[in-house]
């Protein structure tokens, strides 16, 4: 058994996950292996009964409308699903991002807004040799309903300052249905917390072409595609955006 193999089977088992042998027969482990692993006394790994309660509750403060949209069964049984907390484990994933993502079929637009946040909080500034430029750490884009953010924003409020709380005590929001008319939304950093505000497609076009870096000419090749008239007006609005800390250059 390797030492990885080990490490995602004791960490599943750890949080009360319901698919060990899944995993198991992931990590291809020999039959002596599964049987070693199967005769630990379970109660070996229930020491910490409050380990995924801390978890949730950091889940619900990243996204507490989608957790209180969803309610907080759905959000438990994501420690049961292979394709939630078991891809969290086994690839490496951002535990709250991958929740947001498995919960916008429950969920809809407002998971991809607090998703979306997420995201950008977790956005670090690439490392590259050359000159290149890439959009900034900390920023994202989204695509949502024509009025998810306004939804998203005054459910939010409605749920007061100790949102953890007041979840657990059962407070449930609706699911509005989301809207046909789709827009863009802009999550950038903002006073040491993120701003969100609705995003022109085109820039929204830009900003998702330069998630990764690429050189100059390639990066004015795509503004022009977007819109820009020629090779100047493109350089100046790339030079615009990094003033306003939405590319950075490397």
């Amino acid at each position: 058994m390797s030492a990885r193999a080990l490490q995602d089977l004791v960490v599943l088992a750890h949080h009360g996950c319901g698919f060990v042998d899944v995993v198991a027969n992931i990590a291809v482990l020999t039959d002596a292996e599964r049987a070693c692993f199967a005769a630990v006394d379970p109660r070996a790994f229930r020491g910490d009964a409050e380990r995924q309660h801390r978890i949730v509750a950091a889940v619900i403060e990243e996204l507490p409308v989608t957790c209180a949209v969803a309610g907080l069964d759905a959000v438990y049984a994501l420690f049961h699903d292979v394709e939630g907390f078991g891809a969290v484990v086994l690839q490496r994933l951002s535990l709250v991002v991958r929740f947001a993502e498995r919960l916008v079929p429950v969920v809809g637009d407002v998971a991809r807004i607090e998703g979306g946040v997420a995201r950008a909080r977790r956005r670090r500034p690439q490392q590259h040799r050359g000159h290149c430029i890439v959009r900034a750490a900390g920023v994202e884009v989204v695509e949502v309903g024509e009025y998810a953010l306004l939804y998203w924003q005054s459910e939010k409020a409605s749920l007061g300052d100790d949102v953890v709380a007041s979840i657990v005590a059962g407070r449930r929001l609706p699911r509005v249905d989301d809207d046909d008319c789709r827009a863009m939304i802009l999550v950038e950093p903002a006073n040491g917390s993120f701003a969100i505000a609705a995003c022109s497609a085109p820039l929204a076009g830009l900003l998702q072409g330069l998630d990764r870096p690429i050189d100059d000419d390639d990066a004015i090749r795509l503004a022009r595609t977007l819109g820009c008239d020629d090779d100047g007006e493109a350089r100046v609005l790339l030079q615009d955006l990094q003033a306003d800390g939405l590319l950075s250059r490397l």
